[in-house]
């Protein structure tokens, strides 16, 4: 099979350079749990490998790429047309008749593509595309290659099977998978320059074709060098256990410590991971199911307007389930690489429609049992509260370019917390005392910021 070649156009001129990206190999240690299909193709959390590997360049700016194909490449070709149309990127593929040779013979085929700065990168490695503007930093006004390594050696799945690397300093002195005392893993994430193809070059000559054997010519020249990626998550994904792993650590990922509150760590977030994973495998968008959220919230707030002890912890439950499915939107999101301004500003004006329906009904049936006009001022303190909290949140971070206060009342007064504090009102029939007192803790932290602001003012 013959690909026309297209015209070599120099990228990487003070912007984000084009990325390389190794697809040729059998990967028969997957076969069974891919459906038949080429490994590049086999499906992680609602994208495959290949499209998750675009995509992560994508995140930075990459809009080139040239993906070397070589096993069952008939499969391949018309998938990556179809990705170009559809991510809005170029995609030369690369066929690499003597893919059996190594990787290092993939990654010389696309030679003849480059004539600047290039990402080069694994189709079956997952990873934090922040760890790609690292090695962007890095490589700026530089000629040196540089790889992308992992000093957290216990983290890695397979260490038997990796690449390990010897540093001094962050200069690269020894590579290889049979290294026995070493500094980091070769994470296979890499910026290079032309000058890998030479030496590729001289280790084909040499008759070794893997990439690591061109690598070691360039360290000869101390011509490469290491980044550390630090906490930031990578994958290499070669068998059926470690695909099942590198499925729950993507999962993992999803967490937001510094974000997150109580009830978000430890009950919303575990719950919401596995919605999300089956989530990701159907059509629905991150707003779609903002929406679903909203509407789970409004089914709530109804059956609090029903009044009585079930309907009233039926609607507890529902609410609750609400702030569960909330969590989704932003982890589809994320997993898919579909996240956006507007989501998160979509998703944020629903919440505040949703906390103004539910303590609409939760008064409301309050009031049923409680006719006097003090209910619905106690409504008003509570959904000002709730509304203020988040703005005041906001409005802080905008004014004043940090965080506002932490500690137990900053995760007191976050959207998860009064959520579960009605729900567990609701259950012991008490749902309305639970939201007075959810909205005093708000105003309580709103104070909280007012005081911090005013000090750092001064």
């Amino acid at each position: 099979m013959h690909i026309a070649a297209k015209k070599v156009v120099p990228t990487f001129m003070g912007t984000v350079p084009p990325a390389v990206i190794l697809a040729a190999g059998e990967g028969n240690r997957l076969n069974g749990v891919n459906g038949g299909s080429p490994k590049p193709l086999t499906p992680v959390l609602g994208l495959t490998l290949l499209e998750r590997a675009i995509l992560s360049c994508k995140e930075v700016g990459v809009m080139e790429f040239y993906v070397v194909i070589g096993y069952r490449s008939h499969i391949i070709v018309p998938y990556l047309s179809a990705l170009e149309q559809r991510l809005s990127v170029l995609i030369q593929p690369v066929e690499n008749p003597n893919w059996r040779e190594g990787n290092g013979s993939s990654a010389l085929s696309a030679a003849p593509y480059i004539s600047s700065s290039f990402f080069l990168l694994m189709c079956d490695h997952l990873f934090d595309p922040a760890i790609l503007r690292l090695l962007l930093t890095a490589g700026t006004n530089t000629t040196d290659c540089w790889l992308a390594v992992d000093r957290h050696t216990e983290r890695v799945f397979d260490l038997d099977d990796a690449t390990k690397v010897i540093l001094n300093r962050d200069v690269i002195v020894g590579i290889g998978k049979e290294k026995t005392s070493f500094d980091a893993v070769d994470t296979g994430i890499f910026l290079c320059q032309p000058s890998l193809f030479d030496a590729l070059e001289v280790a084909k000559d040499m008759g070794r074709h893997s990439l690591s054997a061109g690598i070691v010519e360039l360290i000869k020249g101390r011509e490469f060098r290491a980044v550390t990626i630090g906490e930031r998550f990578w994958f290499d994904v070669d068998t059926p256990k470690s695909l099942g792993s590198a499925k729950r650590s993507l999962l993992q990922s999803l967490s937001k410590p510094d974000e997150d509150g109580f009830v978000s760590r430890y009950l919303n977030r575990p719950l919401s991971r596995r919605i999300s994973e089956i989530l990701v495998r159907t059509p629905i968008s991150p707003n779609g199911i903002s929406l679903i959220s909203f509407a789970v919230a409004i089914i709530g707030a109804i059956m609090f307007c029903l009044g009585g002890y079930i309907w009233t912890m039926l609607a507890g439950l529902v609410i609750q389930l609400s702030s569960i499915v909330d969590g989704c939107d932003g982890e589809v999101a994320r997993l898919k690489f579909q996240s956006s301004k507007f989501g998160g500003w979509f998703d944020t004006i629903l919440d505040r429609y949703a906390d103004t329906a539910i303590v609409v009904g939760v008064s409301f049936g309050y009031w049923l049992a409680h006719p006097h006009a003090a209910v619905w001022l106690g409504a008003i303190f509570a959904l000002t509260g709730f509304i203020m909290a988040s703005y005041t949140k906001k409005e802080f971070v905008i004014r004043y370019q940090s965080n506002p206060p932490g500690g137990l009342f900053g995760k007191l007064i976050k959207r998860d917390v009064r959520i579960f504090a009605i729900m567990l009102g609701a259950i012991v029939n008490l749902p309305y005392e639970a939201m007075l007192l959810a909205g005093f803790l708000s105003h309580i932290g709103i104070g909280l910021m007012l005081i911090k602001g005013h000090r750092q003012t001064i």
